[in-house]
């Protein structure tokens, strides 16, 4: 049966590094398919842009890839969520009855997994799901950089995020000051 990994977060911008991740997964045959899942706009962090920009620009990278998908699950849920909110959506959801729970994958970095401990109903989580931890590299560009990129109209940005992305995110005007 198909493994399918769920990748939660605020893509703000989605970048090469998340894309990256997501295939890399799939080549190395530890799931099937990648969802991201995007977080909805009662997330509380700095900068974040409204969810239907991110939810864009994610469907317009996954639709090169036959294994990448975007799903707004958390996004139609008008509230604020927790990681126990948004993994029970996920289990409740049409992916359950094409998926057995046991190769279902939720995907997160290894700076959330070590928090998960100070997460609301951490035991309600905590040994229900499968895990897929990435580990950070130190070196790696962070979103916030890359979006001080976009604010300052420096072009070096393209290294780090797909042209259709830098593409969408001028079109719209985000990220600007």
């Amino acid at each position: 049966m198909e493994k399918i990994g769920f990748f939660g977060g605020c893509f703000n911008p989605p970048t090469n590094i998340h894309i990256n991740i997501a295939n890399n997964l799939v080549k190395e045959g530890k799931v099937d398919k990648v969802v991201f899942v995007p977080v909805n706009d009662y997330y509380k962090k700095l900068d974040l842009i409204e969810a239907k920009h991110r939810y864009n620009m994610l469907k317009i990278i996954v639709k090169k890839y036959k294994h990448l998908e975007t799903d707004d699950i958390e996004i139609k849920e008008n509230r604020e969520l927790f990681a126990v909110d948004a993994f029970q959506l996920i289990e409740y959801s049409s992916y359950i009855t094409k998926y057995n729970k046991e190769n279902i994958f939720m995907i997160m970095g290894s700076d959330n997994f070590n928090k998960m401990s100070t997460w609301k109903d951490y035991d309600k989580i905590k040994n229900k799901y499968n895990y897929i931890v990435i580990n950070r590299d130190k070196n790696e560009i962070s979103s916030t950089e890359i979006r001080s990129m976009i604010k300052s109209n420096d072009r070096n940005v393209m290294k780090y995020i797909p042209k259709e992305v830098y593409g969408y995110i001028m079109k719209n005007n985000l990220y600007k000051l």
